[in-house]
């Protein structure tokens, strides 16, 4: 569906949303009180993005959440009559150059087999920064090998853009393309910078399939951000979530108080 930026609706930015919780228990810290445990109340803290998340008037496309929260993610949303949410889970999250290609291929079955249907994962771009491209193309196609031809799921690949010269993002971009990754992605959120508009159009130009923006993404910037990822200078985009996509974790509310 080709629409207009600026005549974007409330619903119609929801639709191409995965709307994400991704915080461990150690963010729950310095918020527990005398006798609280941060473990509880991270539960909790998911139980309530769930709940809001079922409960708006406002349905995203997707949310994107933990390996290990999969599961009970499906049996909730399932309950609540919300099956068609569709979940994706991550892997090497958040730091791609950390975690062994062997960590991350584990992490994306255990998703799969808990009920996920996609899988952003984050490229090891100290590979990049090292020009080890054959390195970044052998652990692409292990991943994509496991997620998209042994279980038929969606991947998206994260570039870390504010590690990267825009030379290494379009090297990285053109890397997926061959693999038949079928997303890019910006940011984790948890690095220096999120999306940029500068960077939106460079993974635009230099792949072939779905461009997600991801990390500091608001309701002040997001028409901008989706202008430089829709790929054309009219002022409209192609509100396909096969090519377009906002990873968001506070946009949706601020969608549903319009």
């Amino acid at each position: 569906m080709i629409k207009s930026i600026s005549d974007l609706t409330s619903e119609d930015i929801a639709g191409i949303c995965d709307h994400t919780f991704l915080n461990r228990s150690e963010a729950y810290r310095e918020k527990a009180g005398k006798g609280e445990s941060p473990v509880n109340l991270r539960e909790k803290a998911f139980y309530n993005f769930l709940n809001e998340t079922a409960e708006s008037k406002l349905v995203p496309y997707a949310i994107c959440i933990r390996p290990e929260d999969v599961l009970h993610a499906r049996s909730y949303l399932d309950s609540k009559g919300k099956d068609q949410i569709v979940i994706a889970s991550v892997a090497g999250f958040p730091d791609g150059s950390w975690y062994t290609t062997e960590f991350k291929i584990n992490e994306t079955r255990l998703a799969i087999n808990n009920g996920a249907n996609e899988i952003d994962f984050v490229l090891n771009y100290n590979l990049m920064k090292n020009k080890d491209l054959k390195g970044i193309e052998s652990e692409i196609s292990d991943i994509n090998e496991v997620a998209k031809e042994k279980y038929d799921i969606l991947t998206k690949m994260i570039l870390e853009t504010s590690e990267l010269s825009d030379e290494q993002i379009i090297s990285a971009c053109q890397i997926a393309d061959r693999c038949a990754i079928d997303f890019v992605k910006t940011s984790t959120g948890f690095s220096s910078f999120g999306a940029k508009a500068e960077h939106l159009r460079i993974m635009r130009e230099n792949f072939s399939r779905g461009v997600k923006m991801s990390g500091g993404v608001n309701y002040e910037n997001v028409r901008e951000l989706l202008y430089a990822a829709s790929g054309r200078s009219d002022g409209y985009i192609d509100l396909d979530s096969k090519k377009i996509r906002i990873g968001e974790s506070s946009l949706l509310g601020k969608l549903s108080s319009y």
